[in-house]
């Protein structure tokens, strides 16, 4: 079986018509009434990159309840490239169009339905807003920290666990991928990483002493400090060379493995 694709494709995914069907395909959009302006065709362009998500994540889903994907960390990160994906072309332009934004809480499932798309799993998570894995292990968090409660709070068509633990494990697994592609898209400077960094520590620190889960206190905590305290030190003209922005992405790497591995285990 294939492997899933890391990701559905961005807004600047393009494709070529072949030479054959180029001439049929652009008069059939000049006589369509569909694209009347500028504003339509990328309304137009964004539906169709949502009718790719939502395939991708619910076949990403049903792999991983079959134990086609067994490594749940990377399960975890491409869920949420997914989801930050429509979220992103939701705010950006779905919302801007207001025959398409009246009724967002339904918005997914007419849009399923209008297409022919049977993709239960992924609609599904994309109305809570966060991975499968991220979801079980909140409600973990949620019990173990307020035995007998457990669920979760609907804000619009996003759903946010209840304890204040539970939101924090989903922000610190954000923090951590956030400051990973940072590093991937070459951020090297202080303004940059120092902010980012900040946030991961901080939110790390709360959910030790707020949640009182010491055993969020994991191998390799310390050097995500470390690399808090180098940051912070740089100067206005300073940046980390290839080296450095190396070992820190090693070190965020292993860091959260680390945390991940600690969830595992409550």
């Amino acid at each position: 079986m294939n492997s899933p694709p890391a990701y559905a494709p961005t807004t600047a995914t393009s494709f070529t018509i072949s030479s054959l069907n180029d001439a049929k395909y652009h008069e059939e959009v000049t006589k369509s009434s569909l694209i009347k302006s500028s504003i339509h065709k990328s309304t137009y362009d964004a539906l169709a990159e949502i009718f790719s998500i939502l395939p991708t994540l619910d076949m990403l889903e049903n792999s991983y309840v079959k134990d086609y994907i067994t490594d749940k960390e990377k399960f975890t990160k491409t869920s949420y490239r997914l989801i930050h994906q429509y979220q992103i072309i939701m705010l950006r332009e779905v919302l801007a169009m207001p025959d398409l934004s009246d009724d967002l809480s339904n918005f997914l499932p007419r849009f399923a339905d209008k297409f022919n798309l049977n993709t239960p799993k992924a609609i599904k998570r994309l109305q809570v807003g966060i991975p499968a894995t991220i979801e079980q292990m909140s409600s973990q968090v949620d019990s173990s920290s307020h035995p007998g409660t457990t669920g979760l709070a609907s804000i619009g068509t996003t759903t946010i666990p209840t304890s204040s633990s539970a939101t924090l494990l989903v922000q610190i697994t954000a923090n951590f991928l956030t400051v990973m592609d940072a590093l991937k898209l070459n951020y090297r400077t202080k303004e940059q990483l120092h902010p980012l960094l900040s946030d991961l520590v901080v939110n790390l620190n709360d959910l030790v002493e707020n949640g009182n889960h010491k055993e969020f206190d994991f191998q390799g905590k310390s050097k995500l400090i470390t690399w808090l305290i180098k940051l912070n030190n740089l100067g206005d003209s300073q940046e980390l060379s290839s080296e450095d922005a190396d070992s820190f992405f090693e070190d965020l790497d292993s860091g959260y493995k680390a945390f991940y591995d600690s969830l595992e285990h409550l």
